[in-house]
């Protein structure tokens, strides 16, 4: 397990790298601050998308919508947290690293 959040870990990491390379032609501190902002923010906010659909709080208004606009039965409807099982353990920590290491970033920018 700890090898996924090594490899999740470096591929942001060079994500950040490659993206402020292209972004700003150069790699220096304040685009790495900015990138990995992006980049972390990203993760994070995917990773409580699916969170909040795992946990089921979308799954009456999938149903209300299956209910309008299909010709399904009852026994052929599923929930959306069945239908979209997301896995948001390792963006979600990923995410938070990554923003930690900006947040570090950012003190001795300005330090």
């Amino acid at each position: 397990m700890l090898k996924k959040y090594v490899i999740w870990l470096i591929s942001s990491q060079a994500l950040i790298f490659i993206l402020s390379l292209v972004t700003y032609h150069s790699i220096d501190l304040l685009s790495y601050i900015n990138i990995s902002f992006v980049i972390g923010s990203l993760l994070v906010l995917f990773s409580l998308t699916g969170y909040v659909i795992n946990r089921g709080f979308f799954d009456v208004v999938f149903a209300s919508f299956q209910q309008f606009f299909s010709r399904m039965t009852d026994s052929d409807r599923r929930k959306l947290s069945e239908l979209i099982p997301l896995k948001y353990h390792l963006p979600f920590m990923t995410g938070i690293i990554t923003i930690v290491i900006m947040l570090s970033s950012l003190f001795f920018y300005y330090k």
